[in-house]
């Protein structure tokens, strides 16, 4: 039998004759919060001009939301399983470097699209870069760290991370907005091309500038060094085969609870923009601010109430207040989510966002705590990929979903509101319902590895 106290006692006793983290690591925090935030605006602006491109191409709702999640779900969550794996047995800043590389190759590439399948091409390399950010960062934060100030790196880095979705949604709009103020005066025949493509070839830019980012990080920690992680594989290959046939039914239910959030949150913020736009006459850079302000206040907001709900349910709940906590946001979410039927404008449509980002980050700030608690050190990046490959898989169909139901929907005025409310509720609901059956075994997990 897999004995956590074996594997995980030498990393505890290294960990407490470490001294506290210098400048280098927080510096290679900054890097990878900058990194994610990037990855963040790229990932917006497929959102953001979504009615544009629609528009251009004359393209039907379904296959908005294929270009939003299939591409994701078919390619995407597939890569982070052996990306993972990869990442736990080389050095996982070239990992990383190869990542951004293709991510910002395939958002130029949607710059140079002609069609639906150039774009949906395109968003396959997009999700597939994307698809190793999570394994990779969450496996690397604690090469940079010791174990006494890993939650706090973890915690900083989350908080940044679900800001930097708001804030990519703004930055994303500002720049649509500054393209259509100077789209005369663009060089190199740009002003002849359409706003979005501009955009798009506009945040690939610093993909080199992240890539030297990322090569000036600096790991510490036991598995950076490439002789510790080399010895003993034979036997952890053993502990991991172990490990996954005992706790793959907690897993199911823990990650399948985030995904499903995941998967009804995505649906609203794939899909709200295009609402905006649609229904109550909004520009797109109006957008990216209004619906990306909206989500920054909400996320700070979240993550205070977080804390301070984690805290005062510590001493009742203990390990299993960060869960309870996420189980309140997704039902706070799915009460705010009903208020889309009713919105008068875009106003309220902003405001509703941002209430569901608050519910949603409440919960979810502790969640990269919980996910290294429940594994060994030397599975971090692999426990971490099959959370992404559930999210990923889940997320990316709630687009496709609501888009059909919508194009079904077609002769009702509000078909794709009505169709966002019901992705909503049913991924809010259904992920309540697994976090309470899953509470106990992850309770169990964390004793037996954290």
């Amino acid at each position: 039998m897999f004995d956590s106290n074996t594997e995980i006692s030498p990393y505890a006793t290294t960990a407490r004759r470490e001294r506290l983290a210098g400048v280098g690591a927080w510096l290679g925090l900054l890097a990878l919060v900058i990194v994610t935030f990037f990855a963040n605006v790229d990932r917006q602006m497929l959102v953001l001009l979504a009615e544009l491109i629609r528009t251009e191409f004359g393209l039907a709702d379904i296959q908005v939301g294929l270009l939003q999640g299939a591409g994701i779900a078919l390619f995407a969550g597939a890569a982070a399983i052996p990306i993972g794996w990869i990442a736990d047995r080389v050095d996982r800043r070239v990992i990383l470097a190869l990542c951004i590389l293709v991510w910002s190759a395939a958002t130029a590439a949607c710059g140079l699209a002609t069609g639906f399948w150039t774009l949906f091409i395109a968003s396959i390399g997009l999700g597939i870069g994307e698809a190793g950010l999570m394994p990779v960062i969450y496996g690397l934060l604690p090469d940079l760290f010791p174990a006494r100030q890993r939650i706090l790196a973890n915690s900083v880095f989350a908080l940044v991370n679900l800001l930097s979705a708001g804030a990519g949604m703004a930055l994303g709009g500002l720049l649509i907005q500054g393209i259509d103020t100077m789209h005369g005066a663009l060089p190199f025949h740009l002003g002849s091309a359409s706003t979005w493509r501009i955009a798009f070839f506009a945040v690939a830019v610093p993909a080199p500038l992240l890539v030297l980012m990322v090569a000036m990080i600096r790991p510490r920690y036991a598995h950076s060094d490439a002789q510790g992680a080399t010895r003993g594989a034979q036997a952890r290959g053993l502990a991991a085969r172990e490990y996954f046939r005992r706790e793959m039914p907690m897993m199911i239910r823990f990650f399948g609870a985030i995904a499903l959030v995941n998967m009804a949150f995505a649906g609203i913020t794939s899909w709200m923009p295009v609402v905006a736009v649609r229904f109550f006459g909004a520009t797109p850079a109006a957008v990216g601010a209004g619906l990306g302000g909206a989500a920054m206040i909400g996320s700070v907001i979240g993550c205070g109430l977080g804390w301070l709900l984690v805290r005062r349910l510590g001493t009742r709940l203990g390990v299993l207040a960060p869960l309870r906590v996420c189980e309140w946001g997704a039902l706070g979410a799915c009460v705010v989510s009903l208020g889309y039927l009713i919105a008068p404008s875009v106003s309220y449509v902003y405001l509703l966002f941002g209430a569901q980002f608050m519910c949603v980050v409440a919960g979810m700030i502790m969640f990269p705590g919980l996910m290294q608690s429940i594994c060994p050190p030397y599975l971090r990046s692999r426990v971490a990929a099959i959370g992404v490959l559930a999210t990923v898989l889940m997320q990316s169909g709630s687009p496709v979903v609501i888009g059909l139901v919508s194009d079904h929907l077609h002769g009702t005025s509000s078909g794709l509101i009505w169709a966002i409310v019901a992705a909503a509720l049913s991924g809010f609901i259904l992920a309540c319902f697994l976090m309470r059956s899953a509470a106990n075994a992850v309770r169990l997990a964390i004793e037996r590895y954290a």
